[in-house]
């Protein structure tokens, strides 16, 4: 990561509440993502995996993105995800991003037909930005082959460089892997390399990784923050590790939203997007429960 870098800290995934009719609920969504920042995160991104991103549409987003700037929400301080194997739609939000001021756009490579190989990745990225007027604002390469079935090895963010150049300016690995993080640290020492898991944030940063964005901000942020800025206990890391591997083990996503569900008092937080399944009470209790053994590790 380059030194006099802003893309670094630690990024708020934010989940999307949503009203009963299955449409985004913007004013929660911007109650949310000012908490986060509040909490001490260095900017927000809204319809990434956490987000329920691939299960909204290019006008739910684009919609929600415009109401958000017009209700004031701090657009230089939003990085949205771009999740769409459609290049049109992909196009619209980049655009949109830019007109409104975004820090940068997190965009996940095609997930549809996954044998397209390396210079096919790097077609879609120069299309983007070509389809796209050449706006100028920064990409942040999204690596989730869980989800997306597409790696971003360093073959292939060479390869995109190539074609986009310096509009790359960093990496999101949700790999959970850490060799492989450290793998791209090493190999890109001029881009914001991410990392998805607390688990692994504090050895990410020390080998020069620019900080997390991911989704266990959502209930813990201020505890995330921590972690980034260091200074931790053996027994906090031990908990944010036993954290995410129960809120993982227990079906990630929806986990999250139930959590934040309770904290804020308000079922839009916990319905998902079918043909994703809300969580049931009952297991919301014995995850409460095993987070709450994870405090022991303090």
């Amino acid at each position: 990561m380059l030194e006099n870098s802003d893309l670094k800290g630690v990024v708020g995934a934010a989940i999307t509440p949503f009203t009963e009719d299955y449409e985004i609920d913007i004013e929660q969504l911007k109650r949310h993502c000012d908490a986060l920042l509040e909490a001490g995160c260095a900017y927000t991104s809204v319809f990434g995996t956490t987000g329920e991103g691939p299960s909204l549409s290019a006008r739910q987003k684009l919609e929600a993105l415009r109401k958000l700037a017009d209700m004031g929400a701090d657009m230089s301080r939003q990085i949205p995800g771009v999740m769409t194997s459609s290049l049109d739609d992909a196009v619209s939000m980049y655009v949109e991003a830019h007109k409104l001021g975004c820090r940068a756009a997190l965009i996940i490579p095609p997930f549809y037909y996954r044998s397209a190989g390396v210079e096919g990745v790097a077609d879609y990225y120069e299309a983007l930005v070509k389809k796209a007027g050449n706006p100028g604002l920064d990409i942040v390469l999204y690596n989730f082959p869980h989800f997306s079935g597409i790696p971003f090895s360093v073959e292939q963010v060479k390869a995109v460089q190539k074609r986009i150049g310096s509009l790359v300016v960093g990496i999101k690995d949700s790999t959970g892997n850490l060799p492989g993080g450290l793998e791209l640290i090493k190999a890109f020492p001029e881009l914001s390399i991410f990392t998805g898991s607390d688990a692994i944030l504090r050895d990410m940063v020390e080998a020069g990784g620019a900080g997390m964005i991911g989704g266990m901000t959502n209930p813990f942020a201020k505890d995330c923050v921590q972690l980034y800025l260091g200074g931790v206990s053996e027994g906090f890391v031990k908990r944010a590790t036993m954290r995410i591997e129960t809120v993982d083990g227990n079906g990630g996503l929806n986990v999250l939203k139930a959590l934040m569900a309770k904290v804020y008092g308000n079922p839009a937080f916990a319905r998902t997007m079918p043909p994703m399944e809300p969580l049931s009470s009952d297991k919301l209790a014995a995850i409460e429960a095993a987070l709450a053994e994870a405090e022991k590790a303090l």
